[in-house]
C-alpha cells in the first residue's frame, strides 16, 4: 500500500486517479487521516463495510441493554430498609 500525504494530494489531484489503494497521511501531525480505496473494488469491499458496521450497532446496542438491566435491577431492588 502506498502512503500519501495531505499537502500531496492538494498540490496535485491528479493522484487520486493513479491511487488504488491507499493510506492518507498528514505528515506534519504525524497521523493518519484515513485510506483511499478505488472505486473498482467498491464491490468486493461494500459487504465487508456493511457487516463490519452491523457488528459494531449491535454491539453498542448490546452493551446499551447491558447497561439499561443493571439501572432496572439496581432500581428494582427493595431492602425493606426505610
Amino acid at each position: 500500500m502506498l502512503t500519501y500525504g495531505v499537502t500531496d494530494i492538494q498540490n496535485k489531484p491528479s493522484l487520486m486517479k493513479m491511487m488504488d489503494v491507499a493510506e492518507i497521511i498528514d505528515r506534519r501531525a504525524h497521523t493518519t487521516v484515513g485510506y483511499f480505496i478505488s472505486s473498482k473494488y467498491e464491490k468486493f469491499i461494500l459487504p465487508l463495510i456493511e457487516k463490519i458496521n452491523k457488528e459494531e450497532k449491535l454491539a453498542k446496542l448490546h452493551k446499551l441493554k447491558h447497561h439499561q438491566d443493571l439501572e432496572f435491577a439496581e432500581i428494582g431492588v427493595d431492602d425493606g430498609i426505610k
